[in-house]
């Protein structure tokens, strides 16, 4: 019986990050955007785990990389730091409606998110989803990130359901394959109407 839905944030609730963020970053730094763009892969763990802020996360990145007059402006870090939290605020509407929808009917509605101190200091209270769920789950707080598999004990905790009651989506393969090992029904993010699709099909062969 399923009993529970868990969405990630970052390009399943929020809108789909196009790289601008990069761009604008170049702009104020003179360094390439690819440099920026490989802050997530490198250096990104940490920060949603809570142990650096992102100014410290970009001046890790770019003394790595050469860049040593940016990265010791500290100013500067923390003006592209603040940039990042920006520019993963917009959210998806549709998604929003779905989730709330979920709730409305019946079902547990979690947030399961790699998710940085900064970012929830300046929107949490914005953000409809995060205020609706039964239980959020954010990295920074619990210091556990995806796909670690506390971290989804964590939120099968926080909700009360058993791992084969809750379906979970997430835009990252690892992370719903770390999920579907415990036992969870996990599916990678392509969109609203698919995820429909996707829960719909557990619903028919699991129940509710």
């Amino acid at each position: 019986m399923i009993k529970a839905v868990i969405f990630d944030y970052g390009n399943v609730i929020s809108q789909t990050q196009t790289g601008d963020c990069a761009e604008q970053m170049e702009a104020m730094t003179g360094v390439p955007a690819d440099v920026f763009r490989t802050v997530y892969d490198r250096f990104r763990f940490e920060f949603d785990r809570g142990t650096i802020t992102g100014a410290q996360m970009y001046r890790q990145l770019l003394e790595a990389d050469g860049y040593h007059q940016q990265a010791a402006d500290q100013q500067l870090m923390e003006q592209i730091a603040r940039l990042d939290m920006e520019s993963w605020r917009p959210v998806r509407q549709d998604v929003t409606y779905w989730g709330l929808s979920l709730k409305a009917s019946g079902l547990k509605l979690g947030i399961l998110s790699n998710m940085p101190t900064e970012f929830l200091a300046s929107y949490e209270d914005e953000i409809e989803l995060f205020k609706a769920a039964h239980y959020a789950c954010f990295s920074c707080r619990v210091g556990l990130i995806k796909p670690e598999p506390a971290i989804y004990h964590d939120v099968l905790k926080g909700l009360d359901v058993e791992p084969q009651e809750a379906v979970f989506f997430d835009d990252v393969a690892v992370n719903v394959e770390a999920a579907c090992a415990l036992g969870i029904h996990g599916f990678v993010w392509r969109g609203l109407e698919q995820g429909k699709r996707d829960l719909q099909q557990v619903i028919a062969e699991h129940g509710r």
